[in-house]
């Protein structure tokens, strides 16, 4: 895939290439404000944004756009860019975050199930995460700010194990 590929995929408002690593920021449509990943076409979800767009601006309200960090430690540009996995991970993401989702819930760190937004995904030469790890920013705790992470496999399959990571 080339670079521009890949921006206009994940709809990339930023990229950085480091020696460390690639990092680029995704912006995502709101899945409740506009058409999900799995069921509509590209078209689809420009008519819906146009409508949504419309729609913010009679009721004043906040723009139908997330942010998704995506970070691939140890990568580089090319390496990145040569990864087979890009459309398949965008075509499935609302899956894949509904699966990590269940999968942390289980858990039962919390009496109460926790409202989850899907804020990263995490791509290590280490194979720390697997292939890839979706990750979820869980706020302020007493050893820091709070990530919990599901790791997926090269097929896609989700491991069980909840990871836990403080910055």
């Amino acid at each position: 895939m080339i670079k521009s590929e890949l921006m206009t995929l994940w709809n990339v408002e930023s990229w950085t290439v480091e020696p460390y690593g690639v990092y680029f920021v995704a912006r995502q449509l709101e899945a409740d404000e506009v058409a999900n990943h799995e069921e509509h076409t590209i078209e689809t979800q420009v008519k819906n944004l146009i409508e949504g767009t419309v729609k913010t601006q009679v009721e004043n309200v906040e723009p139908a756009f997330k942010s998704l960090n995506i970070s691939c430690s140890g990568y580089t540009e090319v390496e990145v860019l040569s990864l087979p996995m890009w459309e398949q991970l965008y075509d499935q993401l609302d899956k894949l975050d509904r699966l990590a989702q269940e999968i942390i819930q289980k858990k039962k760190w919390t009496e109460e199930p926790v409202e989850l937004e899907l804020t990263d995904i995490m791509l290590d030469t280490s194979g720390c995460y697997g292939a890839f790890a979706l990750g979820y920013d869980m706020g302020e705790s007493t050893a820091g700010q709070l990530y919990v992470l599901v790791s997926f496999d090269e097929n896609f399959t989700a491991q069980q194990d909840v990871i836990y990571e403080t910055l």
